[in-house]
């Protein structure tokens, strides 16, 4: 809106100025903010994510550490995934996402306890501590 129609005679000269005005878009790269607050999509494989995630880190600049990319691509995991990053001994990324692979594979194939046992219950643990709450409460 600002523009001084004088200087726009032609098509491109409202292209350089839109340029001109917008150019700092452009210059600004991704930095490791960008690669923290990354997902995994649900409908993505492990695999899918660590190559959107590491075209992501190629732009980032100054380049990172291998020990900051497997910090940081391991903290954007949920927490079933990053319990066993914490345990894992990896010093490269593809060694990361190799165990990650293997963490997604296990989960398809059932091999995980159910969620309630990691958060120290099984389920039959759960289910007596919620009915003794239901009889407490009823005696009360």
């Amino acid at each position: 809106m600002q523009l001084d129609n004088t200087k726009v005679k032609k098509w491109k000269d409202l292209v350089n100025a839109f340029m001109r005005q917008y150019k700092f878009n452009i210059d600004v790269g991704p930095d490791q903010l960008n690669l923290q607050v990354m997902e995994k999509n649900n409908k993505e494989s492990v695999r899918e994510y660590a190559q959107r995630w590491s075209e992501v880190v190629a732009q980032v600049n100054p380049s990172m550490l291998e020990k900051e990319m497997i910090s940081l691509f391991s903290n954007t995991f949920k927490a079933l995934y990053f319990e066993y990053f914490v345990r894992s001994s990896a010093q490269h990324f593809t060694n990361l996402v190799v165990i990650a692979e293997r963490i997604e594979q296990a989960i398809g194939l059932g091999k995980f306890a159910d969620l309630t046992e990691k958060n120290g219950f099984t389920e039959k643990e759960k289910d007596t501590e919620e009915g003794s709450q239901g009889i407490y409460h009823s005696c009360s």
